[in-house]
């Protein structure tokens, strides 16, 4: 069945046989894209962690039709673990892939972040670039069933955002090639303490030729475990999906 986000404002203020009107982009995409018929069903969420079973109903006007919802549930689906990625920028298409695939398999949140190996060509994210990243996200969270979005907040200097983290008590795994040890899988197995996963958790990853050696020892010294994936280089977006997968496996 299909799925589509809404937005906040729909849903949440809806009660089971309610009629609402769909927005202009998943108006398209139901009625040009897909040509559903009236009466055919799909699931609708707005990030709030419940999902809405609707039936199709006539449509408003040209640009937009309207569902009738029929029953509400609120999938377990979504990670115990708050999961923040703190990927510093790279090139575009890369990027994007960790942020798809990272979503459908739990991330919470993005971070985009500034060190110094980072271009300064793939330092600046504009408005259409982020409207971008916010789509793939939401394309990622519709097709893998999660309830919620990820947020993706501004780009930031690398002692920016670990001292935010650190502030917020949030264990940080900084991923860098050079360390001697241990691997993130035996962190994340001190951390999963007494089958209880953290309530967060932040992953920092580095750009095109990783982290200088002077970055991951400040990271250390700002309360971050420095962690290994294992002895071979990974592309950026390899390393953050890898990541990711394990920390899904170990928290769940």
């Amino acid at each position: 069945m299909h799925r589509f986000y809404v937005g906040s404002s729909l849903l949440p203020k809806s009660e089971i046989g309610a009629r609402i009107d769909l927005p202009e982009d998943v108006s398209h995409q139901i009625r040009n894209v897909l040509r559903l018929k009236i009466g055919e069903s799909f699931r609708l969420f707005s990030g709030d962690g419940r999902e809405w079973t609707a039936n199709l109903t006539p449509a408003v006007d040209r640009k937009r039709v309207s569902a009738e919802l029929l029953s509400v549930t609120q999938p377990d689906v979504e990670m115990r673990t708050h999961v923040t990625m703190v990927m510093a920028l790279n090139r575009p298409q890369r990027y994007e892939v960790a942020l798809a695939k990272c979503t459908e398999l739990g991330a919470s949140e993005f971070r985009p972040m500034i060190s110094e190996r980072v271009l300064k060509s793939e330092a600046t994210i504009g408005a259409n670039r982020k409207e971008r990243w916010c789509r793939i996200v939401t394309e990622a969270a519709e097709l893998s069933g999660r309830v919620r979005l990820p947020e993706i907040t501004e780009a930031a200097p690398m002692s920016t955002v670990l001292t935010d983290l650190s502030a917020q008590n949030t264990p940080i795994i900084f991923l860098w090639e050079g360390a001697n040890g241990p691997m993130m899988s035996d962190i994340l197995t001190e951390l999963r303490n007494d089958d209880q996963p953290p309530n967060n958790l932040a992953l920092v990853l580095g750009p095109v030729g990783g982290f200088s050696e002077n970055e991951a020892m400040r990271a250390n010294k700002k309360g971050a475990m420095l962690a290994s994936l294992g002895p071979r280089i990974l592309r950026t977006e390899t390393a953050a999906i890898a990541a990711m997968s394990v920390v899904a496996q170990f928290l769940r």
